[in-house]
C-alpha cells in the first residue's frame, strides 16, 4: 500500500474506532453516574447502541481484516455491551467478501518458491470458505492425489494488522487521555485483542493446535481431526486434509442424509465438554462453519469433524482452583470467596470496590441459590450471565478473553444444539463433567473434602483468634502501651509509663473504656461472621456485644 492509501486507510479506522469506542464508553459512564446517585433502574441505552455497531458492521466489511475481527472479538463482551447489541456483530462472520484468485496463486507460489501447477494438479477458483483473515480453496496434491483444503492469509496482512493496531492503540490513547476510564479497561482489551490476532495469523501456531486436538481425540471415533501436510506448513499458507460434510446447522441436509440429529448435539456438546473440564484445551470458535458432521457406520453413530484451530482457548491448574472456588463459594454462600477468586481470574480490575462488588453477587446468590435441576433446566444461561454482569456495571469488572471465548462457545453450543434436537437436555449431559471437574465424584472427593475444610480452618483461626486479640488489644490499653484521646472530657490526667510513653488517663473510666473496645470488636466481629454466613459463630459475637454494652450501662 502506498503512503496515500495508508493514510486514508488509517483516518478511516481512527474515525470508526473512536465513535464506537466513544459511544460504548458513554452509555457506560451515564449508567455509573446514575447508580452513584443511587438510581440503579437505569440501563445502557441499547438501540443507541445498535445503531452504532450497525454502522460499524457496514464500514467494518468495506475495511476488511482486522476491523472485521475486532467486530468479532467485541461480539464475544458481555461486559462491554448489552446481549442485543452483541447480536448485531454476530453475523459478521458470515458477511467476509473472499480476495481474488490471483492473490492465492501469488501467495502460494511466494510461499513454496514453485509454480502452483507442480504443487497442485487442480485447485478450484471458487473459494470454499472466507474469514476475516484468510480463506480456503480445494485443491488436489500433484505429488499423491489426495483432496486437500489450501488456506492461504489474505494479502498485505501483516502490514494491515500492524497500521489497524497501531490506529485502535491511539484511539484507545486518546480516550484515556480525556476521559475516566476506570470502569472499561480499554488496554487489557487491546493487549487480549492484539495477542489473539498474531496467534491466529500465524499458521504454524495453527498447525501445531491441530497436531494437539488430534492427539486429544486420537482414541475418540466419534470425533474426527484432519490432518495437517507437515511438507506444507508456511506462516501464510497451510495444506489440511479436506473434509466431506455436512454443516453442523444445515438440518436438511442431515435429515436427507438420514442422520440422527440428537446423537449429532450429544457428540458435539459431549467433545466440546471434554475440551473445556478435562483437557483444559478448546477450540475457541466453534461456528457451524468449523464444525462437520460425516456419516458413521450408521444413522445412529455420525462423526463429528473439527475444522480450523487457529482460536483456541486454554484452561491451567490455576484457573481451575478458582473456578471450584467460586462454586464452592456459592454452595457455602460465601461472597467473600467468590470475589476472591474472581480477582485472581482477572475478571476485577484495580480500583474496584470489593464490599459493592460482594454485596452485588450476595443478592446474585440470593436470587438463584436453591434452585431446583428443573429449573436450572429452564434458566437462559445467557441471561442469567448478562443479571450478573449488569449487577457489576459500575464496578471495573471485565471478562478476560479465554473466558470470553468459553462463554461464545457455550451460547453457540446451547443454539445449534436446541437446533438440532428441541428435546436435547444441555444441562444432563454437562452435569457429569461438571462434578468431575468441580471434585464431586468418588475419584475427586477427597480433594474437593480438603479445599472445604481449610475454607473451614480459615474462617475458624480468625473466629478463634478473634477474642485473643481483643484482650491483647485491653492489656495494651490498661497498662498504658495504647494512647487515648477523648475530647471534651473533664478529670483527665497525664502520667508517664516506665517505658517512656506518654498516656492519657480518664479518671475511674479505664473498664469502661475497656468493655468500650470489647463491645466495638464483638460487633465488627459478629457483623463481618453473619456476613459470611457464619450464623453460629456471627450471633455469639452479636450476643457477647450486647452483654458487654449492658455491663457498660450498668457499671458503677
Amino acid at each position: 500500500m502506498n503512503r496515500f492509501s495508508q493514510f486514508i486507510r488509517s483516518f478511516r479506522v481512527v474515525r470508526l474506532l473512536l465513535w464506537t469506542l466513544w459511544v460504548i464508553y458513554r452509555e457506560r459512564q451515564r449508567v455509573v453516574k446514575a447508580r452513584e446517585r443511587g438510581n440503579y433502574e437505569i440501563q445502557p441505552n441499547t438501540d443507541v447502541l445498535i445503531e452504532v455497531l450497525v454502522a460499524f458492521r457496514q464500514t467494518a466489511i468495506k475495511l476488511g481484516v482486522l476491523m472485521i475481527k475486532l467486530g468479532q472479538f467485541m461480539s464475544t463482551r458481555a461486559d462491554l455491551l448489552p446481549e442485543r447489541a452483541l447480536a448485531v456483530l454476530t453475523s459478521l462472520q458470515d458477511e467476509v467478501p473472499p480476495e481474488s484468485f490471483d492473490h492465492v496463486v501469488n501467495a502460494i507460489e511466494s510461499e513454496y518458491k514453485k509454480p502452483v501447477g507442480e504443487l497442485f494438479s487442480h485447485i478450484e477458483t471458487d473459494c470454499a470458505a472466507a474469514a476475516s483473515l484468510g480463506q480456503v480453496h480445494k485443491a488436489v496434491l500433484a505429488k499423491t492425489g489426495e483432496t486437500v483444503a489450501v488456506k492461504i492469509q489474505r494479502p498485505n496482512i501483516d502490514q494491515l494488522v500492524a497500521m489497524d493496531l497501531n490506529s485502535l492503540r491511539f484511539v484507545i490513547w486518546v480516550i484515556t487521555k480525556f476521559v475516566d476510564t476506570r470502569f472499561i479497561d480499554l488496554r487489557g482489551f487491546y493487549r487480549e485483542f492484539r495477542r489473539t490476532v498474531y496467534e491466529e495469523i500465524d499458521f504454524v501456531t495453527e498447525a501445531t493446535n491441530a497436531r494437539r486436538f488430534k492427539e486429544m481425540f486420537k482414541d475418540d471415533p466419534t470425533i474426527y481431526i484432519p490432518t495437517i501436510y507437515e511438507e506444507y506448513i508456511t506462516r501464510r499458507v497451510l495444506v489440511i486434509e479436506w473434509i466431506d460434510g455436512v454443516k453442523l446447522n444445515d438440518y436438511a441436509a442431515l435429515d436427507a442424509a438420514k442422520i440422527d440429529r440428537l446423537q449429532v448435539a450429544n457428540r458435539t456438546v459431549n467433545a466440546y465438554f471434554y475440551q473445556f473440564f478435562e483437557a483444559g484445551f478448546f477450540h475457541a470458535d466453534p461456528h457451524p462453519g468449523n464444525i462437520f458432521v460425516k456419516a458413521g457406520s450408521s444413522p445412529e453413530a455420525p462423526v463429528i469433524a473439527f475444522l480450523d484451530f487457529g482460536m483456541v482457548g486454554s484452561i491451567t491448574k490455576g484457573m481451575k482452583r478458582s473456578i471450584r472456588d467460586i462454586f464452592l463459594g456459592f454452595i457455602m454462600r460465601d461472597a467473600h470467596m467468590i470475589v476472591q477468586a474472581l480477582s485472581r481470574l482477572g475478571f476485577i480490575g484495580e480500583g474496584a470496590n470489593p464490599v459493592a462488588i460482594e454485596k452485588a453477587i450476595t443478592l446474585f446468590m440470593e436470587q438463584y441459590h436453591g434452585a431446583t435441576l428443573a429449573q436450572m433446566r429452564d434458566l437462559d444461561m445467557g441471561e442469567i450471565a448478562q443479571d450478573m454482569v449488569n449487577l457489576l456495571y459500575d464496578q471495573p469488572f471485565h471478562i478476560p478473553a479465554q473466558f470470553a471465548f468459553t462463554g461464545r462457545a457455550v451460547s453457540t453450543l446451547v443454539g445449534v444444539s436446541t437446533g438440532l434436537a428441541p428435546d436435547f437436555n444441555f444441562l444432563e449431559i454437562a452435569t457429569p463433567y461438571a462434578r468431575s471437574f468441580l471434585g464431586l465424584d468418588a475419584n475427586s472427593a477427597r480433594e474437593t473434602m480438603q479445599e472445604v475444610l481449610t475454607q473451614l480452618l480459615e474462617n475458624g483461626k480468625v473466629l478463634m483468634n478473634l477474642p485473643r486479640s481483643v484482650e491483647n488489644l485491653i492489656t495494651r490499653l490498661d497498662s498504658g502501651q495504647v494512647e487515648v484521646k477523648l475530647a471534651n472530657l473533664p478529670q483527665t490526667k497525664t502520667r508517664r509509663g516506665r517505658n517512656g510513653s506518654i498516656s492519657v488517663q480518664i479518671a475511674g473510666s479505664g473498664s469502661r473504656i475497656s468493655l468500650l473496645f470489647m463491645f466495638l470488636a464483638s460487633m465488627g466481629g459478629g457483623i463481618y461472621l453473619t456476613n459470611i454466613h457464619m450464623e453460629a459463630p456471627g450471633w455469639f459475637c452479636l450476643g457477647l456485644a450486647a452483654l458487654t454494652a449492658l455491663g457498660t450501662l450498668f457499671r458503677r
